[in-house]
């Protein structure tokens, strides 16, 4: 063989190698990839779709950031997405005021629409989400104004309703007064990205979530931590919401019409869960039980904006860190 064939193969050889390293060793994860079929399952392309609150956490992204779903009533369904109008709850019979804000606003369009599912909610969680979603429903927005969603759904007292419900506290799961409202947050962030309004205040929470994926959420807490943004178009815009059989549905109405939004993410780093053994005096005699935490993880967030004749625009949305959670063996006494 010509010693220019050696070189071509040996040229093609290295080409190939560093394709593989490239590609094993930064995986970046576009939600708008398909979900592929699998025997015994479905399998999710996009970073820690969290699909069942009996899933450990830290099962949900093994090394080759692939996973399945779990067996359960949402198997064939999202467990977050955008929405149409036929979609939602509402879309059968309009609530009155809903009628007369679009009429009086002329926000006769769908702008976008969000929801969010919980499989397993935790105890007080979906009748505190069902009020902030009832507090949220019928929020104006004007050209210009900034909207604070603690000063919506908040404060968060039992003169406005709210019980008890969790809470994340540093690694733990406590409860709290409104336990469950950051649920609010997060759909409406995923609903105001989605129409390209401009985020002022966003924070994640300290541990991962079972609704969306990690970069995707949103958490409050009165007087510390808000969800705040801005309407950045011309024209008013008309907020209506609804949480319903565990699923919670977030609106926009306006007059303007949203770009395609495609979300992104690049795990950074990982931190698996420890685990803690503790006495449980509820539990029978001998009797133990696994609670399920989650890796702590590193993740960063960019969105691709694209408009009817324009470039698509690669928009930065910053780095978030989520904390271990740890696994708990509990024991009878």
């Amino acid at each position: 063989m010509p010693p220019e064939r050696h070189v071509e193969r040996g040229l093609l050889g290295l080409v190939v190698i560093i394709v593989l390293y490239l590609a094993l060793t930064t995986i970046i994860y576009d939600e708008s990839l398909p979900i592929l079929s699998r025997p015994g399952g479905l399998v999710s392309l996009p970073i820690l779709e969290l699909q069942n609150r009996s899933l450990p956490h830290n099962q949900l992204a093994p090394s080759n950031h692939l996973y399945l779903t779990p067996a359960s009533t949402y198997q064939e369904k999202e467990l977050y997405g955008y929405v149409t109008e036929e979609q939602l709850p509402w879309f059968f019979d309009y609530p009155k005021r809903l009628v007369e804000l679009r009429q009086e606003l002329d926000a006769y369009h769908l702008v976008i629409a969000f929801r969010t599912i919980l499989p397993d909610p935790l105890f007080g969680e979906e009748e505190n989400i069902a009020i902030a979603a009832n507090y949220l429903a019928g929020t104006v927005v004007s050209p210009g104004e900034i909207v604070s969603v603690n000063r919506i759904i908040g404060p968060y007292t039992t003169k406005r309703g709210y019980g008890e419900g969790p809470t994340y506290i540093g690694t733990r799961i406590v409860g709290s007064i409104a336990g469950g409202v950051c649920k609010i947050a997060s759909t409406l962030y995923n609903v105001v990205v989605g129409a390209d309004l401009q985020i002022i205040e966003r924070h994640p929470h300290s541990m991962l979530v079972p609704y969306v994926p990690p970069g995707r959420d949103a958490t409050v807490a009165w007087g510390t931590k808000d969800l705040r943004f801005k309407n950045n178009k011309d024209t008013p815009i008309v907020l209506w919401a609804e949480s319903t059989g565990g699923i919670l549905y977030i609106a926009m109405y306006g007059q303007f019409t949203p770009p395609q939004v495609r979300w992104c993410h690049k795990e950074l780093h990982r931190q698996p869960a420890w685990t803690i053994k503790q006495t449980n005096p509820h539990l029978p005699k001998g009797a133990t039980r696994r609670i399920e935490g989650a890796d702590g993880v590193s993740v960063q967030t960019w969105i691709q904006i694209t408009y009817p004749g324009r470039l698509s625009d690669r928009r930065p949305l910053g780095t978030d860190y989520y904390r271990p959670m740890p696994h708990i063996i509990e024991v009878g006494p």
